[in-house]
């Protein structure tokens, strides 16, 4: 070993007494860098980053950096730093790095074509520079942008060493990198200090000022001066005065990130995370952090849970990524609590504030400042947390003002990251239920979300986080409008082309949450044995079925996002049974896994989670309840009429066309699966007794609640014939009717009779004409619906049709003697 090994070897010792190293991607490994030539790039020169660097290479068995590059008369090592060797005198002179070394290679790698280095940006960071630390000393010694003189290095490795982060990025090609930058060293390291700093700011954020100085910025700024002058003149109020009132309304709103805030967060979710679950698994992150180099990101999640707000941030931190701003609700913002989210990044809105234009003010200058900085935000654009499981219908407002301030800005590129989050068992799970079914849900403080906290018992299962592709503004912009860019910034709001690029933002964003789906476990045991008559299944019966979906779900090439987690087996079932959802009754002749009347419930939830991978097989399946042969023309006819309903409804991608390729794929899976039978263009099913006919309609069932819903509406609408009913009307007539046959029948899912899917389908039907209003505001339909109405009916077996038109009759009976529907 030479004296350098040596002495690099006991200042790693030395080093690593003091510092811990968190290393990222988490699953960094030899084979990611094989056996090709590497060259690691630094963005400084100190000694510190190189021993952090050569320790943490030897640990994972990775190129080593004090290595030779192997290449003929080549006699320097694979380590490379953007810094200059005399920073001051180039500055001076305005000069960019001469570099020897990469000229060297630049001519080697010209002269022989086989040759070839993979470059391996690496970033080493001393803790996270935040702009308001509570303590003097991690405030002078913090990981800063600027150049740090060797005692402030020192002191910096002292003050912040133990939270040391190294960071890999992907590997690129030292030729395709000479190409790009035609041979020039000067160009090739400039190419790379610049990726090495945008690596930098895709884990810090950008610079930010204290709270008290954004406060005052924010306030000054021309908008809100006009705003005060508008308000002080409406109310009758002096300028101080509405003046104060702002700065009232911005502390209530703006973020407050410190790294204590934040420092005891980690802590405190690492302990819950823990405590109450058995791991978090995150998918498809990569393209997200590729994203982040060159683009603002805007985080949209669908909402399951409070826990969400959290996760995602803890995910974030925990792969290298700048923490976002969190837009939440200001039910949140309560002693202590409130506190502490803020400075974890959250920032606090009200629900509405149409009504108080100098709050809305203030919010859209806050929110256009964010964007202005290019710091990462995050918000929740379904408003509220589903209680159903389904994605919840898109609010525009945050996505309105969000598009907005980057039009007007334009600062840096903008992509949305949709998010899909998906649990195990909800933590909330039993509050849905009773808001479900029409309990008034409970107002939250200090007091009621500490108990919540306290009272905590068993597990919680595994928690996936899936990013979904991400949605760059500027091109959905220019798809809208080519020249959007021409027009007057101030009044771009108020045009066509912005509210229709906002409505085909918001869509995209809920298709891509839908394409990153993680489908687990439960979500396959829930929608197996939800389609049983009485919530219980023998356990071999319970496996093939699930095994079944898993196979259908990969076979489908228009699925191919969609992540299957783990396979369903005996051991996941004893895992899921120890959570409480399920429950296993042994037997000689096999176990019987059942639910419980108030699990069945809840566990509605997790198969309404992965309703969309499955709804088109399941509507195939349905058109073989009430009739034995369909030719396939026919087949794809019915479900070309209802899927536009289904579409909407679940957030699915495709249009009708792509159905005449889609359909057939599923029809060949169920084939060689002997679910159906083919001969010629005519698709059969099988016989009652065969096991596979139990398979198809079980199948079946998972879109049979949905249809029912759809077929309710359209009798109530048939039979109002006489008696035209208005859009509320029906709505509300049909919410009772399926309530009812949830009670009669023991339905144990509440989105069965949930009014707003009604009123979500009734739009529906105005949108694809089916309906219209009269002059009196009352509906009508058209002869279209009479084809859609037997389609449905089709796909419906004669005992449901029966029972809910005797259900229909004695209602209208109840509704004659009260003479009134509401």
């Amino acid at each position: 070993m030479s004296f350098k090994r040596r002495l690099h070897a006991l200042l790693q010792k030395i080093l690593f007494l003091w510092i811990r190293v968190e290393t990222l991607p988490k699953d960094i490994s030899s084979d990611k860098h094989d056996n090709s030539q590497v060259l690691y790039v630094l963005s400084a020169r100190g000694i510190s980053e190189l021993l952090v660097l050569e320790r943490i290479t030897s640990a994972l068995k990775l190129h080593d950096p004090l290595e030779s590059i192997a290449i003929s008369g080549f006699k320097h090592h694979s380590i490379y730093s953007v810094a200059s060797r005399n920073p001051l005198s180039d500055w001076i002179l305005q000069q960019q790095k001469h570099s020897l070394m990469l000229e060297e290679l630049i001519t080697a790698i010209t002269a022989d074509e086989t040759l070839d280095i993979k470059i391996v940006p690496v970033s080493v960071y001393w803790g996270r520079p935040i702009a308001k630390q509570r303590h003097w000393l991690k405030v002078l010694f913090s990981d800063t942008w600027e150049v740090a003189s060797k005692f402030r290095k020192l002191f910096t490795i002292l003050v912040n060493g133990r939270h040391t982060t190294l960071i890999f990025s992907p590997p690129q090609s030292f030729r395709a990198l000479c190409d790009e930058t035609n041979g020039s060293a000067e160009r090739m390291n400039e190419r790379l200090r610049l990726y090495l700093r945008q690596q930098r700011e895709a884990t810090f954020g950008p610079e930010i000022t204290t709270r008290n100085k954004f406060i005052n910025k924010i306030v000054n700024s021309d908008n809100i001066q006009q705003a005060l002058q508008t308000s002080a003149d409406k109310k009758g109020k002096s300028l101080p005065f509405v003046r104060k009132q702002a700065i009232k309304y911005s502390r209530e709103i703006f973020s407050d990130c410190t790294q204590v805030s934040q420092e005891l967060m980690k802590r405190l979710l690492s302990a819950f995370w823990n405590r109450f679950y058995s791991g978090i698994k995150v998918f498809n992150i990569e393209p997200v952090k590729q994203v982040a180099l060159t683009h603002q990101l805007v985080y949209v999640p669908c909402h399951r849970s409070h826990v969400d707000y959290l996760l995602l941030s803890y995910v974030i931190f925990h792969e290298g990524l700048a923490l976002p701003y969190i837009a939440a609700g200001n039910n949140l913002d309560m002693p202590v609590i409130g506190r502490l989210l803020r400075g974890g990044g959250a920032f606090f809105i009200r629900r509405s504030f149409k009504s108080n234009p100098l709050y809305a003010s203030i919010m859209n200058e806050y929110l256009r400042e964010l964007v202005d900085m290019g710091v990462p935000i995050e918000y929740f654009i379904e408003g509220g947390r589903s209680r159903t499981g389904r994605l919840l219908k898109p609010k525009l407002g945050m996505l309105s003002m969000t598009v907005d301030s980057w039009v007007k800005t334009q600062k840096k590129p903008l992509a949305f990251i949709p998010v899909y989050i998906g649990y195990e068992k909800l933590i909330e799970g039993n509050s849905y239920i009773g808001e479900l079914y029409g309990q008034k849900k409970k107002k939250e403080n200090l007091f009621t979300s500490i108990k919540s906290i306290l009272m905590l018992k068993g597990q919680f299962g595994k928690v996936t986080t899936s990013f979904g592709e991400p949605i760059k503004i500027n091109e959905l912009l220019h798809k809208q409008h080519e020249n959007w860019g021409n027009e007057d910034r101030n009044t771009v709001k108020q045009q066509d082309w912005f509210r229709s690029t906002v409505s085909d933002l918001s869509h995209q964003i809920m298709l891509r949450i839908n394409a990153a789906a993680v489908i687990n476990p439960v979500n396959l045991i829930a929608t197996t044995i939800l389609a049983t008559p009485r919530q219980s299944i023998d356990e071999f019966d319970l496996l093939q079925q699930c095994d079944f979906y898993k196979q259908l779900i990969e076979s489908q090439p228009y699925l191919d996002s969609i992540t299957l987690q783990d396979n369903v087996n005996e051991r996941e079932l004893r895992r899921i049974e120890q959570q409480g959802l399920i429950h296993i009754h042994p037997h000689k002749l096999g176990n019987i896994i059942y639910l419980k009347p108030e699990h069945a419930i809840l566990i509605s939830y997790y198969r309404n989670n992965s309703l969309h991978t499955l709804i088109l097989p399941s509507l195939v399946a349905c058109c073989f309840l009430n009739i034995r042969t369909i030719k396939q023309e026919k087949l794809i006819s019915i479900v070309r009429y209802v899927y536009p309903f289904l579409a909407s409804e679940l957030h699915l991608p495709w249009n009708t066309d792509q159905l005449e390729e889609f359909i057939p794929q599923i029809i060949d899976f169920l084939v060689e699966k002997n679910v159906l039978k083919k001969s010629g263009n005519k698709l059969n099913r099988p016989d009652r007794s065969d096991v596979h006919y139990l398979i198809l309609t079980r199948l079946a069932h998972i879109a049979q609640p949905i249809l029912e819903r759809y077929y309710m509406t359209f009798v109530v609408l048939w039979e109002s014939g006489g008696n035209p009913l208005s859009e509320t009307e029906l709505e509300q007539r049909c919410h009772l009717i399926a309530q009812k046959i949830s009670m009669l029948y023991g339905i144990n899912s509440p989105d069965f009779f949930d009014r707003q899917l009604f009123g979500h389908f009734i739009n529906t039907l105005f949108e694809q004409g089916f309906i219209e209003r009269d002059e009196n505001g009352h509906l009508l339909f058209q002869q279209s619906f009479n084809q859609v109405n037997m389609d449905i009916r089709i796909l419906l077996s004669l005992e449901v049709r029966s029972t809910i038109l005797q259900l229909l009759n004695s209602s209208h009976h109840h509704d004659l003697k009260n003479n009134n529907y509401n």
